[in-house]
């Protein structure tokens, strides 16, 4: 906040966490220029119910809530043209809101001020980056301000990681209750926590801030104390002098060396820009500002939060919650590290190099299976069906791939397809497993039959599934979690699955090398063709309105059917877990049952006494009662 009135800043990227103050800058920004320094001002969100959804929710209370801004806005009590959802008047300017979605409104106007709120959702349309046009609308005046912010997504294609780069990358630091040291608070580096020694549970209610330097654990209460310490430091890598300087990586290299009393004088020096509460980086040599103040952009974790709820015993349980779980890891990145995820999913897998880990299991179902679900991708002529059994953490195991020949638009095939969905698998102990879910592909050019044939069986769980027309590599939930409405429901229609999130995850559990959560298991009479498949996608990266994203394509002369019926047998067991199914808990309670003993007892059992018979219940009719001739 500091930052908007601080000499020189045009630009401020907000690179946080979720719930670290993004939206109360935003709207103090609004109140400052709108009360201080009027002036035509615009609000960007996603969309245009978004706009006027914050408008109702954030800027009409600010105004009711502010003695100065109700006497410049009075109060809400009036209703004038100059007075809607989207468009606010003061003395000496206004402030317009608007749907990134829309380029009209974002370039109908000149302003002096920009606002982007949630910029990672923005979408790309055929006029370019909606950051770029707010800013193109600035250009009529010389003290002009931009400021965007949002939570980071996925690495190279999120917009505010880009906006941040772009900016002089400012971190903060805060103090050692102990030793006075800085430290740049970060999770995996300075969050520790117990682990029992006989079984390697971890135990993150002892989760605490450890100093870098002297190794004391801070008390949640010594962390919110070095909260008010916070420092904010340009940590930009720059050159100056014939030298290249990298101020994080040196500010590391010198508090740990023990002959030096004061790190940051001596290396380089950070120094404060009189009370905008910035320390600005300054060339060692020759002493100028070597890094410009223009762009000013910002990034923190929940680590900086004041609140209860973020504590570092609470981040390192959801950490150890999701760090198995690609989906969850993308989550954990963005909402509490504040920074943007890394897929692991870009890297080539060998076919061979899975054919090679390929095993032998008793009985058609191993041990550790709980669940089966199949997946079936329907061709013109043929339906191949992979089953696949889940275990827990979502271990799975590749049961079987069959492939019904025919012709889809017969009654025929559709019955043989129905047979292969009632089998009944056994493990070696006998315990029978059944196909709980299927998802269908409906695409191509037999859509009815698949309707058809799903809609007779519904009551199985048997699903027509379609996949998402994800323009521009847009990620969504394997499995919707929004319910159909009353008026579509008298309809049939197929349940859109996000395919893109499915191969993503896919892709990432192909490349876990040890057994556990997530872990793919396959047969060893699987041929290699079938890896070949499963792995014959490729993540590639497009740009579009100058922005960055990334999708799977299909090589050219290549097939992907045994990758199509594994997104499709992931996405009937999240159709399952949407239902309300505990996958860990079913898993505990299909264990095989422990062996008996063989040594038989030397003494004879004691007697047992008979069973009592038990009394009826004092409530209950009596024999020959006239209540029991009347129901015979």
């Amino acid at each position: 906040m500091l930052a908007v009135t601080e000499p020189g800043v045009h630009k401020i990227s907000v690179m946080v966490c979720t719930q670290l103050m993004k939206t109360a800058l935003l709207e103090n920004t609004f109140g400052y220029f709108a009360h201080l320094d009027p002036g035509p001002m615009l609000i960007v969100q996603p969309k245009e119910d978004a706009a006027e959804q914050f408008s109702k929710e954030r800027i009409t209370p600010l105004i009711r809530a502010t003695p100065v801004l109700r006497g410049i806005f009075g109060g809400g009590r009036t209703r004038n043209a100059d007075d809607t959802l989207l468009y606010k008047a003061f003395p000496g300017g206004f402030a317009a809101l608007a749907g990134a979605g829309s380029p009209d409104n974002l370039a109908r106007r000149p302003i002096r001020v920009g606002m982007c709120d949630e910029v990672d959702k923005y979408p790309i349309t055929k006029e370019g980056n909606p950051l770029d046009l707010v800013d193109e609308r600035m250009a009529t005046f010389a003290n002009w301000l931009s400021v965007r912010a949002c939570s980071p997504t996925i690495a190279d294609e999120s917009l505010i990681e880009a906006s941040y780069n772009e900016g002089d990358q400012r971190q903060a630091s805060v103090e050692c209750p102990h030793c006075r040291h800085r430290n740049f608070l970060e999770f995996f580096k300075h969050v520790h926590w117990e682990t029992d020694e006989a079984t390697g549970e971890h135990r993150p209610a002892t989760a605490a801030i450890h100093c870098e330097a002297c190794g004391s654990a801070w008390s949640e209460g010594q962390r919110l104390m070095a909260l008010r310490t916070v420092r904010w430091h340009q940590t930009r890598p720059f050159s100056c002098c014939g030298k290249r300087h990298e101020p994080m990586l040196e500010y590391e290299q010198a508090w740990s060396d023990p002959d030096m009393s004061d790190p940051v004088g001596a290396v380089w020096a950070w120094w404060q820009a009189d009370r905008w509460a910035v320390y600005r980086a300054h060339c060692p040599d020759c002493g100028r500002w070597a890094v410009p103040n223009e762009h000013a952009s910002f990034t923190a974790s929940k680590l900086f939060s004041p609140w209860p709820k973020d504590a570092p015993p609470k981040i390192a349980a959801k950490w150890l919650a999701a760090k198995e779980d690609p989906d969850k890891r993308v989550t954990f990145d963005n909402t509490q590290l504040g920074r943007p995820h890394k897929r692991q999913a870009a890297k080539d897998i060998a076919a061979e190099a899975l054919m090679r880990r390929a095993e032998n299991w008793a009985g058609d179902v191993p041990e550790g299976v709980a669940v089966i679900t199949a997946g079936l991708d329907t061709q013109d002529d043929r339906v191949e069906i992979e089953f696949v059994g889940w275990g827990r953490g979502e271990e799975s195991w590749s049961l079987d791939h069959v492939t019904v020949e025919g012709d889809p638009a017969t009654e025929e095939l559709w019955q043989r397809v129905d047979r292969e969905l009632l089998r009944r698998f056994r493990r070696a102990d006998g315990r029978e497993f059944v196909v709980q879910a299927a998802c269908i592909d409906s695409g191509g050019h037999h859509t009815q039959a698949v309707y058809k044939f799903a809609k007779a069986r519904l009551g199985r769980h048997v699903w027509a599934v379609k996949g998402q027309s994800s323009r521009n590599g847009e990620r969504t939930p394997v499995w919707p979690t929004a319910r159909p409405s009353a008026a579509n429901r008298s309809k049939f229609k197929p349940v859109i699955i996000g395919t893109n999130a499915a191969k993503d995850s896919i892709r990432w559990r192909l490349g876990l090398e040890e057994p556990g959560p997530g872990y793919m298991h396959f047969p060893a009479s699987r041929e290699l063709g079938w890896y070949t498949q499963l792995t014959a996608e490729r993540l590639i990266t497009k740009v579009a309105s100058g922005r960055r994203y990334t999708v799977w394509d299909l090589p050219k002369g290549k097939a992907n059917e045994a990758l199509d019926c594994r997104v499709y047998a992931f996405a009937a067991l999240n159709g399952l877990l949407q239902l309300g199914m505990k996958l860990n808990l079913v898993a505990d309670a299909t264990l095989p049952a422990p062996e008996l003993p063989s040594q038989q007892p030397t003494t004879a059992p004691a007697p047992q006494k008979p069973p009592t018979k038990a009394k009826p219940h004092k409530f209950a009719p009596r024999k020959g009662s006239s209540w029991m001739k009347r129901r015979g």
